[in-house]
Order: C-alpha cells, then sequence, then structure tokens
C-alpha cells in the first residue's frame, strides 16, 4: 500500500515538474519573441537641435552631432541599432562608433552636415550623395 502512494506522489511530482519546466520555457519564449518584435518596430533615429537620439527597442542612445568627425559606409552583420547590412558608420568622439541604416541615407547625412558642416565623408558617401 506504502508503495502504491509513494509511486502516486511520485508520479503527480514528475508530471507537475515537466509542466513546470514546459511553462518557464514558454514564457522565456514568449518574452525572447516580444523583444525580438519590439526591437524590429522599435528602431529609428531622430535628430533634434544637437543630438540624434537612438532607439533600438529598449535600448537608446544619443550621439551628438558636433562630436561626429566621419561617415562611412560598411557592411556588418553586428548586432547594432541598424535593420539593414548596408550601414552607415558614424565615427564620434575619439573612439566611438555607431553603425545606422537610415530609410533615406542621403537626406540623413545632409540633414548632419548641416548641423557639422566639418563631417569628413568617405568616398561610397560623396559617391551616393552625387
Amino acid at each position: 500500500m506504502w508503495g502504491t502512494i509513494v509511486l502516486i506522489f511520485l508520479s503527480i511530482t514528475l508530471t507537475f515538474s515537466v509542466t513546470a519546466f514546459q511553462f518557464i520555457w514558454g514564457v522565456i519564449g514568449l518574452l525572447t519573441i516580444g523583444l525580438l518584435i519590439w526591437i524590429w518596430f522599435g528602431t529609428g533615429y531622430r535628430i533634434e537641435n544637437k543630438t540624434i537620439n537612438i532607439q533600438n527597442g529598449p535600448f537608446k542612445w544619443k550621439v551628438t552631432i558636433e562630436e561626429i568627425n566621419s561617415i562611412s559606409k560598411r557592411k556588418s552583420l553586428l548586432a547594432t541599432p541598424a535593420l539593414s547590412v548596408d550601414r552607415l558608420v558614424l565615427q564620434y568622439g575619439k573612439y566611438n562608433d555607431m553603425l545606422l541604416s537610415p530609410k533615406n541615407e542621403c537626406e540623413f547625412i545632409k540633414l548632419l552636415l548641416v548641423k557639422n558642416p566639418h563631417i569628413q565623408l568617405d568616398k561610397d558617401i560623396k559617391n551616393l550623395m552625387e
């Protein structure tokens, strides 16, 4: 009789632990999918006054336009606030860079050049602007 009770108890415990395990992984999976959707639809750049406000889902950065030294192009698969493989590289400060992929690269660069005409453009960018 005690053997039967122990077997029933173990069976219920095992079933509960498997169900809890599946539930936890289901929640983790949903949170991951939610984060990826938030990053995909929440990526954008806004030029305001003297800064570029960059949003990538829950992540935010600010780049001062006056600190931008140069702009170049790069193909990259790095995880950055850019949804394209063809990216603009904004080099600012002493050693910092930010990879972006605005929808209209020419207009984006023109806006930056209006606010900081000292930005150096790579030859690929110059060709893009012509």
